[in-house]
């Protein structure tokens, strides 16, 4: 039996799928397949849209697609399915038995501010959960969630190798599932009207998957699904934290895994203020086993205590300060010049008793947070998208004027990203392992691997790693040349990114090259130019 199945991609609130990213339910079904003993062929919906992928498939005895979105962003590595790709793929008449799968069966938009649409298209078979996979192939369900999946997570692994982007490819490793909230969720969330009620993995089988990863030749991980990281091993009847259980499961997983790069997402700041001991030793136990860069990313949502009440977020503002000051005070202390763990806020707008003085209790919170010192690693913000299964699909929602909320969004772009940017990575600063992304002319831009890593321009070179150094900033980028580049070599074009010297001095430094050491350098343009040079490692000496 032949299978083909279709990698969508997705991006939910606890789980994330677009490349370099490789979503786990996309390898459980794998595992699954694999049981079922099919032989298998993998594409993702990219290599799908390639005429030359989508006009030489042959004949399938099942065909899966799965995909879909629930927080929609802006994408670099790749580009989640839409209804036209899954229309275009049937139209090849490539299976009788056709599935749909992902949250694409909830609802489908390709942005926020809207209602989602529901999906039906004929000879294709929607389903909505793992365990009606499992019945579709006549398998016995168990009551315990993860009972159902354990052993084609771990059958599964080897999927990342038939991944375009293996080996550089961040493995998302599922820990927990729903929310642990027990006051009701908030009006918007899919996490828990999706997946259900809170729970988390056990400890022995989430070791058997990162074995099997292992043995596939893993090497970047992040524990991104689970709506909050904090909360694994959490015990909702006494409400008890259980830093314990996450210091065995980071340790374990260095210790199995080792990965170059291990990260976490999605952490919730009313749940850390709300366990304030244990948050601290968890906090510390992510920072030791985790590598530079980390991201814990809160659903802040909003500001306004009118729409916090009125959709239910939990907590209060203080709560949040709390939190950020406390993952600063741990995540702050930089591991290879870079800080280890900050925190990052997600904004929503279009949520019942949203008003236009919503922005303004946004923005002041936000400029709180900066005099305070804290960073940021990142603010998200968009537009709510609208499930009918969640609370907002029966309630009528307030109006967003696109331009208001577009120069909000560039309001906090200029104040606050840029200076956010230059405290975070400030020139000088070495990002190693900077994956090649795109070109624009002459300049390249890159990423490393890990949650919202930065986005660099620099010089193009064509190779497909670098070290790069910081030399200026943007709002949500920064510009770097390439480290190991020295005085004598470097061109004209990264001369003048370097802040500080203008195209007069750029001029005057390539025509008296070549330099034997910086003490030349220094007779002839002087400790100041010098300094701003010195800062990007332009000379291999000692000599000043």
């Amino acid at each position: 039996m032949k299978a083909l199945l279709i990698d969508g991609y997705t991006d939910e609130p606890a789980a994330f799928g677009v490349p370099p990213y490789i979503s786990p339910k996309i390898r459980l079904i794998y595992g699954l397949l694999l049981f079922e003993k099919y032989e298998i062929d993998y594409f993702t919906i990219d290599q799908m849209r390639k005429s030359s992928t989508m006009n030489s498939l042959g004949k399938y005895d099942l065909l899966i697609i799965f995909g879909g979105i629930s927080t929609p962003g802006r994408y670099i590595g790749g580009s989640p399915i839409t209804l036209n790709d899954t229309l275009k793929i049937l139209n090849k008449r490539i299976s009788k038995n056709s599935i749909l799968m992902g949250p694409i069966t909830k609802g489908y938009s390709i942005k926020g501010g809207q209602k989602v649409i529901d999906v039906n298209i004929e000879n294709l078979k929607k389903i909505e959960s793992f365990e009606e996979l499992l019945k579709y192939f006549n398998k016995e369900i168990h009551d315990d969630y993860y009972e159902n999946r354990d052993l084609y997570y771990s059958l599964g692994a080897n999927l990342i190798k038939k991944h375009p982007n293996f080996p550089y490819l961040m493995i998302e490793i599922d820990i927990s599932s729903g929310c642990e909230r027990t006051d009701g969720y908030c009006s918007f969330c899919t996490e828990s009207v999706f997946y259900g009620s809170f729970k988390f993995r056990k400890l022995s089988s989430i070791e058997e998957e990162l074995i099997s990863l292992k043995n596939n030749e893993a090497k970047y991980i992040r524990f991104g699904r689970s709506a909050n990281v904090l909360a694994y091993g959490y015990d909702i009847k006494s409400d008890k934290a259980s830093p314990e259980k996450i210091e065995d499961l980071f340790s374990s997983t260095r210790e199995i895994l080792n990965p170059e790069i291990f990260h976490v997402d999605n952490g919730n700041p009313i749940f850390i203020s709300n366990h304030r001991k244990d948050s601290e030793k968890i906090l510390s136990s992510i920072i030791d086993y985790c590598t530079e860069g980390n991201s814990l990313s809160f659903g802040v949502e909003s500001f306004d205590e009118n729409v916090r009440k009125t959709n239910n977020l939990g907590g209060k503002i203080n709560d949040i300060f709390y939190s950020i000051d406390l993952v600063n005070h741990f995540g702050k202390i930089r591991k290879n010049g870079i800080p280890s763990l900050l925190p990052g806020i997600n904004l929503l707008y279009g949520l019942p008793g949203f008003s236009k003085s919503t922005y303004e209790n946004d923005y002041n919170s936000l400029n709180k947070i900066l005099e305070s010192g804290n960073l940021i690693r990142r603010i998200n913000i968009r537009k709510v998208m609208i499930f009918p299964c969640t609370g907002l699909g029966k309630v009528d929602l307030p109006k967003i004027n696109n331009r208001e909320f577009d120069k909000f969004k560039e309001k906090i772009r200029n104040d606050f990203d840029n200076k956010m940017l230059k405290k975070i990575f400030p020139t000088g600063t070495i990002i190693k392992n900077v994956l090649y992304e795109y070109s624009t002319g002459e300049i390249a831009f890159g990423r490393t691997l890990g949650t919202y890593p930065i986005l660099i321009g620099y010089t193009d070179n064509r190779k497909r790693i670098n070290d790069i150094i910081v030399v200026d900033h943007g709002r949500r980028s920064i510009t770097g040349i390439i480290f190991g580049t020295d005085i004598n070599k470097i061109t004209e074009r990264e001369l003048k990114l370097i802040p500080g010297i203008g195209k007069k001095l750029v001029k005057k430094i390539i025509l008296q090259r070549p330099f034997e050491c910086s003490k030349d350098f220094i007779e002839i343009f002087g400790q100041e130019v010098f300094k701003l040079i010195k800062k990007i490692h332009l000379f291999r000496d000692n000599k000043e």
